[in-house]
């Protein structure tokens, strides 16, 4: 993400205002650098299967779910944006092992998907893959995770659907904040992460690395000052010495205390968390 400044200025230097629209291509290739390589289910647990849900605008986009077992929660997840679905199931796989359910959300012209991304397309993305989550969550909990760019994703979905719990991964404040002065303008998708904040109606739960070189940690702590300032329910999960995601047992561990304040429907509920993990509620 962070090198959608280098590109731009590089661009407009070269071609000059009459090829911005060279420069929009090479933004978007920075801010959606899709995988091509089409789903398949190879290294992924025994119970994931293919899914394909349909778009508001007709689009048929294939995802990866996982049906919850015993009335485990089921997550909603969307990844970042050189990520894929099969990542998501990958990443979540300790959880997987544990029988919570997964529906790990491909967008448009990500792994062999048609359409071309844009926040306005992988809303619509976003709506599907919910209703499909809804109904394979049946009556347990639905929580929806998005990491980095899936963050976006996700606050914009809060925007439209109620939901039981909405969890972020090294998510930025807003997209313009990841870009220069210079290319601002150029920018079409917004991803308004920190202004959502206020028109939130569910818990949020923010979880960031402090050694994040990809979406630094002043982004995490801007979002958890906005949510305090909103009066929001929710906490921000700091992982020490975690990049831009932490992995996999870190992450199922913090998961499984936010579905613990979830269920009981108390933000503030005590957890037990490792020791690297600091909560700060708000």
């Amino acid at each position: 993400m962070k090198r959608i400044a280098a590109v731009v200025t590089a661009a407009l230097l070269v071609f000059g205002p009459v090829a911005t629209w060279q420069a929009r291509a090479q933004i978007h290739e920075r801010v959606y650098p899709a995988p091509k390589a089409p789903l398949d289910l190879a290294g992924l647990p025994s119970a994931a299967a293919m899914t394909t849900v349909t778009t508001a605008d007709g689009l048929p986009l294939r995802g990866v779910e996982v049906a919850p077992r015993d009335g485990k929660p089921t997550f909603l997840m969307f990844h970042g944006n050189g990520s894929s679905a099969t990542d998501s199931v990958r990443w979540l796989s300790p959880l997987v092992a544990e029988g919570y359910g997964v529906v790990a959300a491909e967008y448009r012209e990500y792994s062999g998907n048609p359409g071309r991304a844009s926040e306005k397309g992988l809303a619509a993305d976003a709506d599907a893959f919910f209703d499909r989550a809804r109904t394979v969550a049946g009556a347990g909990p639905l929580i929806v995770v998005g990491h980095s760019l899936g963050g976006g994703v996700a606050f914009g979905l809060a925007s439209r659907r109620k939901l039981d719990g909405l969890v972020t991964i090294g998510t930025f404040t807003r997209l313009s904040a990841m870009a220069p002065a210079i290319a601002r303008p150029l920018l079409t998708d917004r991803y308004d992460n920190k202004g959502a904040i206020a028109a939130l109606d569910e818990p949020l739960f923010l979880i960031h690395g402090d050694a994040d070189e990809v979406i630094p940690y002043a982004h995490g702590e801007a979002l958890r000052a906005q949510a305090a300032a909103a009066h929001r329910q929710g906490a921000l999960f700091t992982v020490r010495g975690a990049g831009h995601g932490p992995d996999s047992a870190t992450l199922a561990m913090v998961l499984r205390a936010i579905v613990a304040k979830v269920e009981s429907g108390e933000a503030t509920a005590k957890v037990t968390l490792p020791a690297h993990v600091r909560l700060a509620p708000f």
